[in-house]
């Protein structure tokens, strides 16, 4: 199986670095650019969008309709449910969880993450909110509200904070 692997993902995908061939699965038609690299135990779902010269840590979960921009990082075990946008040059620490479905009724309504933005490790953005270009949420946030531009938000609920040094 682990020969199989790698050379189905040799030729589907030329130019992406998948560390564990054998413990990793891809579905068909995920799109992967080159110079992505994906860690160990992970799951790309059929429809997931990747950019070039991405990182994908171990035990993450990629769900279908999922676009990730060129350059960005998404650390190990990490959920990023169906649907969710994330822009280029993006980092997202390890263990973030998106949700999609406010009211667990179906109703899908994916969170965005836009371009140079900054998720800490065991951050939760929650159905709908939109993380603006820019922006930085702090370690095991919980994200309610949308985050605009270039904002800093910390906390449960994450809130927006003031950097030390700087005035109000």
């Amino acid at each position: 199986m682990g020969l199989w692997n790698r050379l189905l993902y040799r030729m589907r995908y030329p130019g992406v670095r998948i560390y564990n061939p054998a413990m990793t699965e891809i579905q068909r038609s995920a799109r992967i650019g080159a110079g992505t690299r994906i860690g160990s135990f992970t799951l790309i779902h059929a429809g997931a969008v990747i950019g070039e010269n991405c990182t994908i840590g171990s035990h993450c979960n990629i769900c279908a309709g999922v676009v990730i921009g060129d350059n960005t990082s998404i650390q190990t075990g990490c959920h990023i449910t169906r649907g969710v946008q994330i822009g280029m040059h993006s980092f997202v620490g390890p263990g973030v969880v998106t949700m999609n479905d406010k009211y667990m009724d179906g109703n899908l309504t994916p969170p965005t993450i836009g371009n140079r933005s900054r998720i800490g490790g065991r951050s939760a953005i929650l159905p709908g909110i939109r993380i603006g270009d820019a922006a930085l949420v702090g370690s095991g946030s919980v994200v309610t509200s949308d985050v605009a531009d270039g904002m800093q938000v910390f906390g449960a609920p994450a809130k927006p904070r003031r950097a030390p040094g700087v005035p109000a």
